[in-house]
């Protein structure tokens, strides 16, 4: 089996809807190179409940513009759904990483990854860690219900235990 290097491939889907990299050649197309463009595309495969290929289409993008958050942070997404809670906690805080300075303009971001890695390290059993995440998620966001419900609720937990 060949292994392609990420400057050799793109995403492709088949006839059989499955998703693959291809090799990039003169047929591929500049949008296969836009992480803009493969952002959308692994919005589409999530939506579809293609969870492997959301995680393929938002590699690739990381791979052309490892600096945007949003992309660690869908990922990280797709991530949770497949349980694969490790791998979210990483993309998580990666996002939070570019997310600085923190301002006003990336408050809702930084709420969002946060809550995130939250219910990630809730999962692995850190709850120490995700009561902190919490807590600095309702600071940045102290009129989010959503968001106080979760915190009273991991709070009621760590109590149990």
């Amino acid at each position: 089996q060949t292994v392609l290097k990420p400057k050799e491939a793109v995403v492709s889907t088949q006839s059989t809807g499955q998703t693959v990299l291809k090799p990039k050649d003169e047929d591929t197309k500049d949008d296969e190179r836009n992480p803009v463009w493969l952002c959308d595309k692994a919005g589409v495969f999530y939506k579809m409940g293609n969870f492997p290929a959301a995680i393929n289409a938002y590699s690739e993008a990381i791979k052309i513009s490892p600096t945007l958050p949003k992309l660690y942070i869908n990922r990280a997404s797709c991530y949770i759904v497949l349980n694969l809670y490790e791998d979210a906690v990483i993309d998580c805080t990666r996002a939070l990483d570019l997310l600085t300075p923190p301002v006003e303009a990336n408050r809702l971001s930084r709420v969002r990854t946060l809550a995130k890695r939250g219910s990630a390290f809730c999962q692995l059993g850190s709850l120490d860690r995700a009561l902190e995440d919490y807590e600095l998620a309702s600071k940045l966001s102290p009129d989010n219900d959503s968001l106080r419900r979760d915190l009273d609720t991991l709070r009621a937990q760590m109590g149990d235990n």
